[in-house]
């Protein structure tokens, strides 16, 4: 059994070994992702910044930190004791844009969506958590290209990995952003409060109310351009002779 010390070296070795290839693989998915965003917003007549995609990879620091917290389960490569070492963030103005580009993530080619017992697709929206986060969480594979040397020749060789995407509204994206440092943080060295959480999803459940406030006002607007549109009135910076 390896003691912490040495699971501490064998991830740093590996940060150290495939820290460029992560960031690549994160650079990938997230096009891949902006590919379908882009095909998305297109499709629902939305602007292009109507969804918007970031990648990150896992931080060294963080990922010593889970294995802290979990007492140091043993591992040979990090994937065996965590799925989100490389995951994107989908910001979507609309709760039902979350949902559509679920179903285009499904759809798309790129990606191999993961739906089972040990990797199910949460969607926090229909069942909260305590303290209020809302968000919808997928697991997928991604295809990629890996660098390895065998035999004192590099070759490229084909690999896939789990990632983990996350689809969120602007109004859950600020809350989590929000409650990031004084909750999350806290909760993690042990500071915890059911008061604090009452508070946190009390104002989560505001800004729920508010996605579907904003879900009602981009009907209305839509309605209102139908008429423009059947009336023949357009809008634009200036007439087109």
């Amino acid at each position: 059994m390896a003691t912490p010390e040495e699971l501490t070296k064998r991830t740093m070795r590996f940060y150290d070994r495939y820290g460029p290839e992560l960031e690549q693989v994160k650079d990938l998915l997230s096009i891949k992702l902006r590919q379908l965003s882009l095909a998305y917003t297109i499709n629902n007549h939305l602007p292009p910044e109507a969804v918007n995609v970031k990648g990150r990879v896992k931080t060294m620091h963080s990922f010593l930190k889970k294995l802290e917290r979990d007492n140091w389960p043993e591992f040979y490569y990090p994937t065996q004791v965590i799925k989100d070492l490389i995951g994107a963030r989908i910001v979507c103005w609309f709760i039902d844009d979350c949902y559509g580009m679920l179903e285009a993530i499904k759809a798309s080619n790129h990606f191999s969506v993961i739906d089972d017992g040990s990797l199910p697709i949460k969607d926090y929206n229909k069942n909260p958590q305590v303290a209020g986060y809302r968000a919808i969480h997928v697991f997928a594979k991604v295809d990629y290209d890996s660098v390895q040397k065998t035999d004192d020749k590099v070759t490229i060789v084909p690999e896939d990995i789990i990632c983990e995407i996350q689809l969120r509204t602007k109004f859950q994206d600020s809350w989590a952003d929000t409650t990031h440092e004084f909750f999350w943080k806290a909760k993690v060295q042990g500071v915890q409060s059911a008061d604090h959480e009452e508070f946190l999803a009390a104002f989560a459940e505001r800004l729920s109310v508010e996605d579907k406030t904003l879900l009602r006002m981009r009907d209305a607007y839509q309605r209102m351009a139908d008429r423009k549109q059947a009336e023949g009135k357009r809008e634009g910076l200036k007439d087109e002779d």
